[in-house]
């Protein structure tokens, strides 16, 4: 039987932050702005765990949630109402 992972350990980033804020289109050149993305958050993850990685995504805008079962998500945040 396979062992779980502890609460807080668990970190999902969703497609839509992926795509928008690490990588970019996988069909079209990265923006300059994505350069390094990916590298710092494994990095970050490799030497700090995801202590380390809150800080970074919540830097570029994304929004880190906590389930029920301390299972980590990171996304998008959700469009604001327009006035």
């Amino acid at each position: 039987m396979p062992k779980r992972t502890p609460p807080g350990q668990t970190l999902k980033i969703t497609r839509a932050a992926w795509y928008r804020e690490v990588v970019g289109d996988p069909d079209s050149p990265p923006p300059a702005r994505l350069a390094g993305r990916q590298e710092k958050l494994l990095d970050a993850m490799d030497n700090g765990g995801p202590d380390a990685v809150r800080p970074i995504v919540e830097s570029w805008g994304l929004v880190w949630t906590v389930g029920p079962r301390g299972g980590i998500r990171v996304d998008v945040p959700d469009p604001s109402p327009e006035s």
